[in-house]
């Protein structure tokens, strides 16, 4: 006989913290409450089909390179935590503890604003200069990257993303870094294309040259410099500049 699994619970909104989300039943429903109060349009006001279903909100935007403006309860304190991406990018994250000034910036991100006129309408929304550069188009994601990977500090080998830098095709491309080793995405949001080699410090100023894609592929022992070059090489000549969006976005383009 098979044992029945008990179905798992929503977490419940704190009462004290939250009475207008608890009177409403879910924050998806006080926030819709909330913005037809105030004559908002907020479309849609999704949920989960999981535990957070009633303490977690999702709005969708008529601009289609905004995706999901997503608000979950905090814990411990009255506080709406929000955090809103674009094409596989993070491009706003804050916070507050009314419910009336969470539905004003729902409802700019529902009607697809731009960043600078969504900070103004919700201020406690922050944008970073990396987030305004993907704004702007990919190619202007890719110099700002670059840039702060260029400025010198104590996490990132200089050496290794300087002579990447200097190579023309690697400079088109998205940079990030993992575990101390230098990636380029040909795309320029999560998940990366993963499909470019990486460069990776070794001890005396070598550095190994991983291939992605082929299994315990490796070449070992170069300097910055043939490392970038190896780099380059290795890649179709097809391949770049960075294009905006994800590896899937990428994919769906480039197939036949």
């Amino acid at each position: 006989m098979t044992q029945r699994v008990p179905s798992r619970q929503p977490l419940q909104p704190d009462f004290g913290l939250y009475p207008d989300v608890a009177a409403a039943g879910s924050l998806a429903a006080a926030l819709a409450q909330c913005a037809a109060e105030n004559d908002l349009d907020l479309g849609e006001v999704r949920s989960t089909g999981d535990g957070s279903s009633l303490i977690y909100a999702g709005i969708t935007s008529r601009n289609p390179r905004l995706d999901n403006f997503s608000v979950n309860l905090g814990s411990e304190q009255r506080v709406f935590r929000i955090a809103a991406w674009g094409q596989g990018v993070n491009l706003t994250n804050g916070f507050t503890d009314d419910l009336t000034e969470l539905a004003k910036a729902a409802a700019a991100w529902h009607t697809g604003v731009a960043l600078a006129e969504l900070h103004a309408v919700a201020p406690f929304l922050k944008v970073s200069f990396l987030a305004a550069a993907h704004e702007r188009g990919p190619e202007y994601a890719v110099a700002e990257k670059w840039r702060r990977y260029l400025e010198p500090g104590p996490y990132e080998n200089l050496e290794m993303i300087s002579a990447a830098h200097a190579e023309p095709r690697l400079r088109t491309l998205f940079p990030y870094t993992s575990h101390r080793t230098l990636h380029f995405s040909r795309c320029t949001g999560w998940p990366f294309s993963r499909d470019i080699s990486a460069i990776h410090p070794l001890a005396g100023g070598r550095y190994a040259v991983l291939h992605l894609g082929e299994e315990f592929s490796r070449t070992l022992s170069c300097t910055a410099q043939e490392a970038a070059a190896l780099v380059v090489a290795r890649m179709p000549e097809a391949w770049g500049p960075t294009v905006a969006g994800t590896a899937h976005d990428l994919r769906d383009r480039e197939s036949p």
